[in-house]
């Protein structure tokens, strides 16, 4: 994604903190690090783009509210959007030497319609013997206390196509997480982004996955970088593995 991103991610990966990193594959950074994320244990994710890039070459994508609105009207150009998910697999194959080991949306935009029904047809004829897994972002672990904000963006997330993923995933014998966390509004600094670790952890159950977004800086331009910051330097601290011990949860 960015360089910064991409060396907390790795950083991370060395402290035994992280289990896997979604790649976008246009992005500028992705050829430039993709010997080190090889030689990691991480699993590597194509993270599928419908939202960024827009004016480079070949990519087809728009602004994640124009995606929602036509993917639910059934509006996408249905060609394009099949062109553009064997495009973003043809590059992750070609630059990491490996088909994805699972498979998300950045914005979650691989659960919506018609591009969920591109991406499981495109993963039965290039992985049936191997299928990757694919984010599922339903079964939230919501704690007690959780603010009103963050529950209510963690449900629109969900609402927007997970159970059709899930239902549409398993009938091919796909692989999902078993339950979802890591969503809130990006805001609170250290201090905030600690609590709800804390709070996500104690929710946290076998088979779950916890996205997060860690940069070593605030990355010019990213409205959230300041928080990738926090989310770095609260995940690389060692609270994190004492959390973890208190959980007895293992980052597998």
């Amino acid at each position: 994604m960015a360089p910064a991103v991409d060396e907390a991610v790795l950083k991370l990966a060395q402290a035994q903190r992280l289990t896997g990193t979604s790649c976008l594959v246009d992005g500028d950074s992705f050829v430039q690090n993709a010997a080190a994320l090889r030689q990691s244990a991480l699993q590597k994710g194509l993270h599928l783009n419908f939202t960024e890039f827009a004016s480079q070459a070949g990519v087809y994508a728009m602004p994640l509210k124009q995606v929602i609105i036509r993917s639910l009207l059934h509006r996408l150009d249905s060609e394009k959007v099949k062109s553009s998910v064997a495009r973003q697999l043809d590059r992750f194959e070609d630059v990491m030497g490996q088909g994805p080991d699972y498979i998300d949306g950045h914005q979650h935009v691989h659960q919506l319609p018609m591009i969920r029904e591109a991406l499981l047809a495109e993963m039965e004829r290039r992985y049936a013997a191997s299928m990757p897994w694919l984010r599922y972002t339903g079964a939230q672990r919501l704690a007690v206390g959780f603010a009103f904000k963050d529950r209510f963006k963690a449900q629109i997330i969900a609402a927007l196509g997970s159970k059709d993923l899930l239902r549409q995933a398993r009938a091919k014998g796909v692989t999902l997480n078993t339950g979802f966390t890591g969503v809130y509004d990006f805001h609170g600094g250290k201090e905030r982004y600690s609590a709800l670790i804390q709070a996500w952890l104690a929710a946290m159950q076998h088979g779950d996955s916890l996205m997060c977004h860690p940069s070593l800086n605030a990355v010019a331009g990213d409205p959230v970088g300041a928080q990738r910051l926090a989310e770095y330097e609260v995940l690389s601290s060692p609270e994190m593995q004492q959390w973890l011990d208190q959980y007895s949860l293992r980052i597998a």
